[in-house]
């Protein structure tokens, strides 16, 4: 399913940064809890912790916390449930960042 060797980023930055080998080794190394299998998916497809971020609501600091095994809240359980399955279901980043914007109302 997720590969190490990912694309480097374009001239979308920060949107569209590789993730960095050590982020990666984290992820994989992680438990698999509920926001490590958030972090999988994201490092899978190049989904910045950016836009998750601004997509969730939440610092970067919270979202490498949830890549590294870390426990996800309650109250944002359900936004990242859904920000997981919308990873799930797309065949790149961009596919998974207009579903974001579209179930997250957020402006492109």
């Amino acid at each position: 399913m997720i590969g190490t060797s990912l694309k480097e980023g374009g001239a979308s930055a920060p949107y569209n940064m590789a993730y960095s080998q050590q982020t990666i080794n984290m992820v994989m190394k992680a438990p698999k809890t509920l926001g490590n299998q958030l972090g999988r998916w994201a490092v899978h497809h190049n989904f910045s912790v950016v836009r998750i971020s601004q997509a969730l609501g939440v610092s970067r600091q919270s979202v490498y916390n949830w890549f590294g095994g870390g426990e996800v809240f309650v109250a944002y359980r359900p936004t990242v449930t859904s920000l997981l399955k919308i990873l799930q279901t797309s065949s790149t980043a961009d596919e998974a960042w207009r579903k974001t914007c579209k179930a997250f109302n957020l402006s492109n």
